[in-house]
Formats: C-alpha cells, structure tokens, sequence
C-alpha cells in the first residue's frame, strides 16, 4: 500500500482499539460518559474506513475483494457499519465494545498479509461471485454483532450485579434476530457460491476446507436458532452458544488458510 493509504489505514485502526479501550474503561469503572463518548470516535473511523475502502476499489479497479488485506478491509467495514447501527437503533453503544475487536483481529491480520494489489483474473468476473461475496460479508457481520451483543449480555447479566431488564432484554432479542439475519444470508452466500462454482468448476459443491467449514458454521447457527425457537434458550444460555459460534465463522475464513494449502477461495490470495 502507498504511505498516504498506511497513514490512513493505521489512523482509523487506531482510532477504533482506542474506542473499544474506552468502552472496556466505562464498562469497568462505571463510566457512562466514557461509553457515550466513543460513538463520535467510531463515526470519524468509519469515515476514513469508507474512504479506504472507495480509494482501494478505484485504484484497482475492482470490488476489494482479491487477497486476505483487500478481504479484511471490506469485512471489516461490514462488521463496524452493522454494529453501529445496532447500537443506534438499540440504544447500546456499549455494543461496540463485544463485537469491534473482531473487526480489529481482522484488520491486523490483513495488515501482516501481501498488501500489493492483486488483478482480477477472467475466472472471478462472474456476477455470482459478487453476490456470494456480499452476503457473506452480511453473514459475517450480522454473526459478529450477535456475539457482541452476546458478550455484553454475559458481563451485563452477570452474577451480583444489577441491570435494567428491558435492557437486557433488548439484547436478547438483538442476539435473536441478528442470528436470523445472518442465518439468511448465510443460506444465500453457500447458494449462491454453489451456482458460481458450477459455472467454475463444473461441480455445485467440491468439499473444499472453506466450503467444508463454511456449511459447519451454517448448522451451528441452524442449531442455535432451533433451541432458540423451539425450547426457548434465551439469555445467557443463548449468549454463551452465538460466543462461541463465532469460532467457526474465524476458522472458515482465517484459521483453514493459515494451516491449510489448496484452497480454491479467493481471499487465500496473498
């Protein structure tokens, strides 16, 4: 990346830790003040965020999408946008907080990858593909607020301290339906690939690591939202599986290309 677009990637990447830093601060130390505050320090790094994202796209002329860096500049754009209005429509700054530090491991990962830019070859221009990768980046980010807002549940909730019920009960019901958002457009991205990687591959379904992964991740969400509906988990129980659920979205997109070769998914490009 050129220096001017370091500068400005470092600066929002900075700018979002030390908003989470003073969030864990006010949440610790019963700060509202701290908590309310950051929003305004979110805002100016989704700003420069955006214009990442807009320089990137012109300059390689392409949705920034190719290679990890490109991956997890667009990604995490999706998480922080979704979880900004999360917490503006509930009324939970505080969820920053649960669901940012995802979006910080991913930019940080990026950052160690190859940041050159990366053409996109004939086979990828394929309008299937940019709709498997849109709703992947929904999925993606809808699965991270409701482990956010998972984690906040847990701390809110949790033994000897008290907290207003309607608030927590507004968190639940952002658990539950930030996992069906995610869960629909999850069932869109695995559709959606499938149709592309037939047109690629000549096969809807070859059992690749991301695939493999990906159709784990699906079933845990699947599952979750059954015990939701039919047995009634709600709560911490509820909070405790979407916390750990978020481990197979990591896997499928990080952890299968850092251990594995092969992979026929773009973003294990560089």
């Amino acid at each position: 990346m050129s220096t001017a677009f370091a500068a400005f990637f470092w600066v929002m990447t900075v700018t979002y830790a030390l908003a989470v830093g003073a969030q864990l601060f006010g949440l610790v130390f019963q700060k509202e003040n701290w908590i309310d505050r950051t929003r305004w320090a979110i805002g100016a790094g989704l700003a420069v965020h955006t214009v990442l994202v807009a320089w990137r796209w012109i300059a390689t002329g392409h949705v920034p999408t190719i290679g990890n860096f490109e991956n997890a500049l667009f990604g995490a754009w999706f998480i922080v946008v979704m979880t900004v209005w999360a917490g503006w429509k509930e009324k939970f700054p505080l969820l920053a907080a649960g669901s940012l530090p995802f979006a910080l491991l991913i930019l940080g990962g990026g950052a160690l990858s190859d940041t050159s830019y990366q053409p996109m070859v004939a086979s990828l221009q394929s309008f299937w593909l940019f709709i498997h990768i849109f709703f992947a980046w929904l999925a993606y980010g809808a699965y991270t607020v409701a482990c956010g807002a998972g984690v906040i549940y847990l701390l809110k909730s949790r033994a000897g301290e008290s907290e207003d019920p309607e608030r927590l009960k507004r968190l639940d019901e952002l658990m539950f339906r930030s996992t069906v958002f995610g869960f629909i457009t999850d069932t869109v991205m695995i559709a959606a690939g499938s149709i592309w990687a037939k047109d690629l591959w000549g096969s809807y379904w070859s059992w690749d690591p991301v695939e493999t992964w990906s159709l784990l991740s699906w079933l845990v969400y699947g599952v979750a939202l059954h015990l939701r509906i039919t047995l009634g988990w709600r709560g911490r129980r509820l909070a405790w599986l979407l916390v750990f659920a978020i481990i197979g979205v990591l896997i499928s997109f990080w952890g299968v290309n850092l251990v594995m070769e092969g992979s026929a998914h773009v973003f294990n490009v560089g």
